[in-house]
């Protein structure tokens, strides 16, 4: 990775200003009664999570990226039952019938409900976070840019490999939370100008992985949740088991790439 330029700076900021132009007139169509509104609130949680990492670029992620999370977590509902069912289709488990029809049955229901559409206080109270996110943006003075770029970069990249190399500690946190830090750093190379940072395939494929067994531990909770406990389906939950045992170990290998990289 080469320093960046104060011209790589000032692309950065604003691609960000208008990304969140864009999250704006998103959050905004969830007014329109003829919209989608589980396709909307899925643009938009798509595009917090890539928000998330251009703030961190800035190091404005105290203020500006929690405000981001906290229009995702606000507006999570309709989407995580859609993920919680293609989880469970991917598990592909049919060990008892009947258990197995009425998870899929219920997964399917929760994602067919009505999806309601947020009330305009919500709406309004999204659009002024990403305006006083926007605001922060934009006045972080302009001779500051390039050494805020550099160490937020720096720091993200830091991050990732830390928490990345813990993952051979096979703890359950570890892998959350260097599936976090993967995202927040590939978020905020996606601002800076193309050709910056050329992209490593290896990166793109372990932020899959472990985005793949969070899902099982949250298809996990759920289950749990609802009473699908170890005790009543005790071969789900072998298998589901061995699915994230198995991804772990993928992705432990996959990290391993790391090692290459200069400590962090």
């Amino acid at each position: 990775m080469h320093d960046p330029l104060e011209s790589d700076a000032q692309c950065a900021r604003e691609r960000l200003a208008q990304a969140c132009d864009t999250m704006t007139q998103a959050l905004l169509t969830l007014l329109d009664t003829q919209a989608s509104v589980a396709g909307q609130i899925h643009t938009i949680r798509k595009l917090g999570k890539s928000l998330r990492g251009g703030f961190s670029l800035f190091e404005i992620e105290k203020s500006s990226a929690h405000k981001i999370q906290a229009i995702g977590r606000l507006l999570s509902g309709s989407r995580d039952a859609v993920s919680r069912l293609n989880t469970w289709h991917r598990l592909a488990w049919h060990g008892d019938p009947l258990v197995a029809e009425v998870v899929a049955g219920l997964l399917d229901h929760q994602t067919h409900s009505p999806t309601h559409r947020p009330p305009p206080k919500t709406i309004a109270w999204c659009v002024d976070h990403v305006a006083s996110a926007r605001r922060a943006l934009l006045d972080v003075p302009t001779p500051r840019l390039t050494a805020k770029i550099a160490r937020g970069l720096a720091k993200l990249e830091r991050k990732t490999i830390r928490r990345c190399r813990k993952l051979h500690h096979n703890d359950e946190a570890d892998f959350h939370e260097a599936r976090k830090a993967l995202k927040a750093w590939l978020g905020a190379m996606g601002f800076l100008p193309n050709g910056f940072m050329p992209k490593d395939a290896k990166f793109e494929a372990l932020a899959k992985l472990l985005g793949d067994e969070n899902d099982l531990a949250t298809l996990a909770g759920w289950l749990r949740n609802h009473g699908f406990t170890a005790k009543l389906a005790p071969d789900l939950w072998k298998t589901l088991k061995e699915s994230r045992r198995s991804l772990q170990r993928q992705a432990i290998k996959q990290a391993a790439c790391l090692t290459s990289l200069p400590d962090a």
